[in-house]
């Protein structure tokens, strides 16, 4: 309880502030911002809008989440269905967060090779040592005081950007002379990528509600109430640090109208715009912003690791030492397999995609039915989970370099981020079929029992 929910000490107000460093990571700031810079207003809804929707659907969940106390999501799989369900989806739930956390380490290591000069790899390791090493060390505890450090940080490393961008752009009068002299139509258009902005919704939402590093903040709250106001909290965070962000993409269209090929806006305006002293304050805010994130995926994926796998299927008698010391374990085994993922596919976007297609194809249904419904059954749930994975992992080892078919279809599109689509629907459709063919008196009663236990 302790190292993992800092028994439950913090007030709504801190835990808030880490759910909204959680989401709001460097890694969301740089792709926002590059988007922002060749399409426009509708790159808000790249991260930003899955991030909104995400956190109003939270609101509705907050309270049955904190309700179940200190299960994670694998223990509430358990209770509505059975151990191999459980264990099963911990496996996905820890490849997630590896995948996660990936994702940041190839958005820290383009941010700090880009701003020294270093190689790739060299950036790679120096962050990911650092991120390691106190969140090995510290636990949820740690990771939360560190994410209120950082969080403030990046809200100065944006302002010092945004002014600079303001005062090196000229204004939003330059920028819209080089947009009419691209052609480019719909940039003031917060809907003119709809069908992109839909699917990009879509494709990080089914994956963010269901985020075991946010289920971990409400479980750490001290009661349903708080919960509930942490949730509301983040969400007014939120909402307005996209736009930050998306507007020092646009003006920096003025700035570079032809942009670098290989560097990110926000790099380029710190380096060129920025004076050396606050140069050097953007850099490190939205460099912490980044390891923020990546320790929320280390300790959220080393507590599934040790507590649902470790804890649950080898050592059920593990003493509190040990189990700290399998955490550290399970901290430095997510580093190792994030670098490799991380040196084999370079593309931050991309990386973030795969982990969430894991969690919106693999989980959401089994999950969010099981614990909201009574018909779904065991074999329902673990048929979902198991087809689902299946889905991403095939088209995964095709990302990871494996000559493989692309089995998507062609409909709404075979590129991301259309093709979460199917694998969504797929989950669904086992899990809804396989549920109505296997209903017995057995799971009707069980499903009641867990039911009656989130009523108590």
């Amino acid at each position: 309880m302790d190292y993992f929910l800092a028994n439950r000490t913090f007030p709504a107000w801190v835990l808030a502030f880490s759910y909204a460093a959680s989401w709001f990571g460097g890694a969301s700031a740089i792709i926002s911002a590059d988007k922002a810079y060749s399409g426009g207003w509708s790159a808000y809804f790249v991260m930003g809008g899955p991030t909104i929707v995400s956190g109003i659907v939270l609101l509705f969940f907050a309270k049955r989440i904190r309700m179940f106390g200190p299960l994670s999501q694998p223990e509430m799989t358990e209770a509505r269905y059975n151990r191999t369900a459980r264990i099963i989806q911990s496996i996905i739930i820890w490849w997630y967060m590896v995948t996660w956390a990936a994702s940041q380490m190839i958005g820290a290591a383009n941010f700090v090779s880009g701003f020294f000069g270093w190689s790739y790899t060299i950036a790679l390791f120096v962050v990911v040592v650092v991120v390691w090493f106190y969140s090995m060390f510290g636990g949820f505890k740690s990771v939360v005081t560190t994410d209120i450090g950082q969080f403030a940080w990046i809200i100065v490393a944006l302002i010092i950007v945004l002014i600079f961008a303001f005062k090196g752009s000229g204004g939003f009068g330059n920028v819209s002379k080089v947009v009419s002299q691209k052609g480019l139509e719909n940039y003031y258009n917060i809907f003119g990528n709809a069908k992109y902005s839909l699917f990009y919704i879509i494709s990080f939402t089914f994956a963010w509600v269901i985020s075991a590093e946010i289920w971990q903040r409400f479980s750490a709250a001290k009661s349903v109430r708080d919960a509930q106001k942490l949730s509301r909290g983040a969400l007014y965070i939120n909402i307005p640090l996209y736009f930050f962000v998306v507007i020092i993409g646009m003006l920096a269209l003025a700035m570079y109208p032809e942009k670098p090929e290989g560097q990110h806006i926000m790099v380029l305006v710190i380096q060129d715009y920025v004076p050396p002293v606050l140069a050097g304050i953007s850099f490190a805010g939205l460099l912490a912003a980044l390891m923020s994130t990546m320790d929320t995926a280390i300790n959220t994926g080393s507590l599934v690791l040790t507590e649902d796998i470790y804890h649950r299927c080898f050592k059920k008698d593990a003493s509190e030492a040990q189990l700290v010391l399998f955490g550290r374990i399970s901290a430095t085994i997510m580093a190792v397999c994030g670098i490799f993922i991380s040196i084999a596919i370079k593309d931050l976007l991309w990386v973030l995609w795969m982990a969430s297609d894991i969690l919106a194809s693999g989980v959401f249904w089994p999950l969010i039915l099981g614990i909201y419904t009574k018909w779904g059954t065991t074999k329902g749930a673990i048929a979902s989970m198991l087809v689902g994975a299946a889905f991403v992992l095939w088209h995964y080892l095709i990302d990871l370099g494996v000559a493989l078919p692309s089995i998507i279809p062609a409909w709404p599109g075979r590129s991301w981020p259309f093709s979460i689509f199917w694998g969504i629907v797929i989950g669904l459709v086992v899990y809804v079929v396989a549920s109505l063919l296997t209903q017995s008196e057995e799971e009707r009663m069980k499903a009641e029992k867990f039911m009656e236990r989130f009523a108590e």
